[in-house]
């Protein structure tokens, strides 16, 4: 009988997760204010872009962006990517009136830029004024979340916390100190390791999610040991409870 009861102690012990691997940023009183540079989105193949151009002259800006209109409280992604440019195979789009434009490998702002100038240089507008987006910008996300699957923003800077806040937080038995981020960089897939118990995570570079970033949370050890074919602890909880009324009822014959 007392050996039962150890056993019950040890396994107590060992299904409880420590305090620090639940926790968010442990250590966020050692946190020094600091600046975050977040990177601009590169404009890639298969990219579809929201261009709105607008100008003195509504219908002159007609011409010039047939697939003008503007974004209102009921618009949605789905509807607003029927009128955005898809960047083709050869890395570019086609303006009426403008022509054909190399967008790959280039920034949003770059690409303003080089609108507004190609319209200036051809006389089509007079101060013209150029909003570009990109309407497919994603991430997947999956393991011990709450929502896990793919989502879409539109906002460039979107950090690790956000991404975790879109699919509804980790589980409690979500890995924390090891949420695996895999991303492709110029063609290669590289696989980095982030801990969100250490608030020296906000500088790191894969603090800010880039479209296209699959994130791994991987259950923690608790979750893992109460995965096998027993199941849950208080599944086991069940069965050593009925073993031991047992014991009771055999010892007290």
């Amino acid at each position: 009988m007392k050996n039962f009861f150890c056993f019950l102690l040890i396994f107590f012990l060992i299904s409880c997760s420590s305090k620090k691997d639940i926790l968010y940023f442990n250590n966020s009183e050692e946190y020094a204010e600091s600046q975050l540079d977040f990177q601009e989105h590169i404009i890639s193949i298969d990219d579809i872009l929201k261009i709105s151009i607008t100008s003195d002259n509504a219908l002159a800006t007609l011409d010039l962006d047939p697939k003008f209109a503007p974004v209102n409280s009921n618009s949605t992604i789905e509807s607003l990517k029927l009128e955005g440019f898809i960047v083709d195979s050869n890395g570019e789009i086609f303006i009426p009136s403008i022509g054909g434009l190399k967008v790959v490998g280039i920034t949003k702002v770059e690409l303003r830029n080089l609108i507004i100038n190609k319209i200036i240089d051809g006389n089509l507008l007079m101060n013209p004024n150029v909003d570009v987006k990109i309407l497919n910008l994603h991430f997947t996300i999956l393991g011990e979340v709450n929502r896990p699957g793919r989502y879409e923003y539109i906002n460039n800077n979107i950090s690790i916390l956000e991404a975790i806040g879109m699919a509804g937080d980790l589980t409690i038995t979500g890995k924390r100190n090891d949420v695996i981020i895999v991303r492709n960089d110029n063609g290669f897939k590289k696989v980095h390791s982030i801990d969100l118990t250490d608030i020296s995570t906000l500088s790191s570079n894969f603090f800010q999610i880039i479209s296209g970033d699959v994130i791994i949370v991987n259950p923690n050890s608790t979750r893992v040991k109460n995965a096998g074919i027993i199941g849950n602890s208080g599944t086991l909880l069940s069965l050593l409870s009925f073993i031991l009324s047992s014991i009771i009822v055999i010892t007290n014959r």
